[in-house]
């Protein structure tokens, strides 16, 4: 790209960071959490209008239904809504050279949860604006939106092959979109994913693997007063299990276990016979993926031999690979580190312990960068905020990097 046109976008960019706020907020407050499926239809239709100045038709991908244990312990079927997908090809578009586009429209915040509004606040000088997914991960497909509409305006498309994919379950683990990157990964050559970049800017590079287990607690149900030592309290004994669970913590570096919930019991004058624990694990390669599966299951198994009168039933697994450098990768990490260079943005790296679509898609064959999203912090808590300024500044980075993918093609197929 031309230093005249990348100083003409870049300026042009930085005088819609207004409208990219507003923007930002709008999306904001329509609540998506993962599991309110009034609230994700209602984001959908939003951005099948919002990219509609892209001038391309707005796919409609139904995602497949998928297994849940609620915490009454019962298997369910749960459901989520559409993946939304747009595709341009150039006129001398190469078959085999596609980028994919692509980030999650779901957030963790649920329709009951108190944050719900977006919040302008200025902290050290600078704007800032506090909402539920500003960062995680609305914030990047405004930043994604944005940097489209800068390259129909000022690049050349006649060798563009490129897809965006918004996907409405990535929170949740990807249930019902990673039958989707399976299937697609073949076609594409690279992917930018638009995570939200570290709280100082820094791009991720490696990510830790990530899965939840779901264990079902069963004992035996008893008045407390009338005949208590007939009862087995399945809260208790899971309390023991989640003891255990936690105490593989700190015997491998680099691997996690976090008992993030409980639930069980009803009326206090009643032994429960239920409880339901939901354990986070996270993984840095295959060994510890080995490993922490064993130990889990070794868990269980004492437990379930030991007392005879209770009965622990496991489900689950990892469901994200540890994202690992390998040669593409790294072939794409220099590239944008030049593109950052270009523009006066440095670029840093460091790794992550959580995981995104990122770790799927490089499982599936598809080297990927994907923290192209907004600088910012607080994810997942009611603190959540992005730097106002990082909206613009980002889009015209990722405008730079498109752009030197399609200008790659040649090289590409050294790699």
């Amino acid at each position: 790209m031309e230093t005249r046109i990348i100083n003409a976008a870049k300026t042009w960019l930085l005088s819609q960071q207004q409208t990219m706020r507003d923007d930002l907020i709008t999306l904001c407050n329509l609540n998506s959490g993962s599991d309110n499926l009034t609230g994700l239809a209602q984001v959908e239709s939003y951005l099948e209008e919002y990219f509609s100045p892209l001038g391309l038709p707005c796919i409609k991908i139904p995602l497949p239904v998928f297994a849940v244990h609620d915490d009454n312990g019962n298997a369910a079927i749960q459901s989520t809504t559409n993946a939304l997908r747009w595709d341009w090809v150039g006129k001398n578009a190469s078959p085999s050279h596609r980028l994919l586009l692509t980030i999650h429209y779901d957030t963790v915040y649920g329709k009951e949860d108190s944050f719900q509004r977006c919040e302008l606040m200025e902290v050290d000088g600078e704007t800032r604006l506090r909402g539920p997914g500003v960062i995680d991960a609305k914030g990047g497909i405004v930043v994604m939106r944005w940097a489209l509409m800068a390259a129909m305006q000022f690049l050349e498309s006649s060798e563009w092959n490129w897809t965006v994919i918004l996907t409405p379950d990535e929170e949740i683990g990807s249930p019902a979109s990673t039958p989707l990157w399976k299937e697609i990964a073949p076609d594409y050559r690279f992917a930018m994913l638009y995570e939200p970049t570290l709280a100082d800017g820094a791009f991720v590079d490696t990510r830790k693997g990530t899965g939840t287990y779901t264990l079902i607690v069963r004992g035996k149900s008893a008045h407390s007063g009338r005949n208590f030592h007939q009862g087995k309290n399945a809260i208790v004994h899971a309390s023991k299990v989640a003891i255990q669970l936690d105490a593989l913590n700190h015997i491998r570096p680099g691997v996690t276990f976090n008992v993030g919930r409980i639930r069980g019991g009803d009326a206090v004058n009643v032994v429960p016979d239920l409880c339901v624990v939901r354990l986070n694990v996270r993984v840095s390669d295959d060994e510890d993926r080995v490993w922490a599966e064993k130990k889990i299951q070794q868990v269980v198994d004492l437990f379930n031999l030991s007392e005879i009168e209770h009965s622990i039933a496991l489900h689950g697994g990892i469901h994200s690979a540890p994202k690992t450098m390998n040669r593409p990768t790294e072939f794409w990490m220099r590239e944008l580190e030049s593109v950052g260079a270009t523009l006066g943005q440095p670029i840093t790296w460091r790794s992550s312990g959580g995981a995104s679509d990122g770790n799927k898609l490089a499982g599936f064959g598809v080297p990927n960068l994907d923290t192209f999203g907004p600088e910012g912090d607080a994810l997942h808590s009611d603190k959540e905020w992005v730097r106002v300024s990082s909206l613009p500044t980002k889009a015209a980075l990722s405008l730079a990097m498109i752009d030197r993918f399609h200008a790659q093609r040649e090289c590409l197929a050294k790699i």
